[in-house]
C-alpha cells in the first residue's frame, strides 16, 4: 500500500501527510535537501554520478592558493603561488608536480600577461617560462603525453601588416593606434625551454577584398579551413578590446585523434 493509502486508512490530516512526504524527500534527496535548507558552502551535492577523483582549482586571494580536493570536500593538498596576481589554470603531472599559468606580480588585470610555472609537491618552484618580447602567453595550457606543454599566445601585428593581408581600409584605420592581437599555439619543451612546434593564425587567413593578394579566396564560406581577417566585430566594439581580435581561452590535445582543439 502507498504512503497516501496508509494515511487515508488512518485518516491522516493534510498537515501530517505533508510532513511524511517531506521526510521521504529528505531520505531520497539528502544532498538536495541540504541546499534547500540553506547550505551555501562546502559540498552541496555529491551523488554516485559524480566523476571519481580529485578536483584541482585555485583562488583569487593574494597570494593565490591552488587546492586539491576530494568529492567530500576534504583538502588533500595546497600550493601557495607567490609573486603573481592570480592563477588562470592548473594541471597536475603524473609525478605530483603542479603546472600553473600565472599573471604578473602587479595588478589582477595583468593576469593575461602570463608565465608558466612548475612546482613540486612541496611547493618548490622548479621551472618557469615566459615568451620572448612581442609574444605573450595567455589563458589555458595543456600537458602533452610527451611532457611538453601546449600554450596559447598573442602575436602582435601592425595595421600595415593587417592591410597587407587584406584587412579592409576602414578596419585598418581603427588599428592605427594599437596592434592586432593574433593567436598562436606553441609547443614548449620544458627540458630545453625551446618552442619545438607552433601554429600561427596568420598562416591561415583569407579575405575577399583584394584579388591581387595571395590570400584571396573569393567566397570564403567555401573554405572553412581558413579564417576571414575581415570578420572583426571586436574592432568596432569596446574601445579597450579593439585589438583583441580572437581571445582564445583554452587549448586541448586529443591523443586518440592526434588533434588539437
Amino acid at each position: 500500500m502507498s504512503m497516501l493509502g496508509i494515511c487515508r486508512a488512518r485518516r491522516c490530516s493534510k498537515k501530517r501527510l505533508l510532513l511524511v512526504l517531506f521526510a521521504l524527500l529528505l531520505i531520497v534527496f539528502p544532498a538536495s535537501a541540504q541546499v534547500g535548507l540553506g547550505k551555501t558552502v562546502g559540498v552541496l551535492v555529491n551523488t554516485e554520478a559524480a566523476y571519481e577523483g580529485y578536483t584541482l582549482f585555485s583562488s583569487r586571494q593574494r597570494p593565490p592558493l591552488v587546492y586539491l580536493m576530494d568529492n567530500e570536500g576534504r583538502i588533500i593538498h595546497t600550493w601557495e603561488i607567490d609573486n603573481t596576481s592570480g592563477v588562470l589554470e592548473a594541471h597536475l603531472r603524473d609525478n605530483g608536480h603542479l603546472v600553473v599559468v600565472t599573471g604578473s606580480s602587479n595588478e589582477l588585470s595583468s593576469i593575461r600577461d602570463g608565465r608558466i610555472q612548475e612546482y613540486t609537491w612541496d611547493n618548490a618552484l622548479v621551472w618557469e617560462f615566459r615568451l620572448a618580447r612581442g609574444r605573450r602567453q595567455h589563458h589555458g595550457i595543456d600537458i602533452l603525453p610527451n611532457g611538453n606543454i601546449l600554450a596559447i599566445a598573442l602575436n602582435k601585428r601592425t595595421a600595415d601588416e593587417a592591410a597587407a593581408m587584406g584587412l579592409k581600409p576602414q578596419l585598418s584605420a581603427i588599428l592605427k593606434k594599437q596592434p592586432l592581437l593574433v593567436d598562436i599555439i606553441v609547443e614548449i619543451d620544458p627540458l630545453t625551454n625551446e618552442i619545438v612546434w607552433q601554429w600561427d593564425t596568420w598562416d591561415h587567413l583569407a579575405q575577399d577584398f583584394d584579388a591581387d593578394l595571395p590570400n584571396y579566396y573569393g567566397e570564403i564560406s567555401q573554405h572553412p579551413q581558413r579564417i576571414d581577417i575581415n570578420y572583426q566585430p571586436r574592432l568596432t566594439g569596446d574601445m579597450n578590446r579593439r585589438g583583441d581580435w580572437m581571445h582564445t581561452n583554452a587549448v586541448h590535445y586529443h591523443p586518440e585523434l592526434d588533434q588539437i582543439v
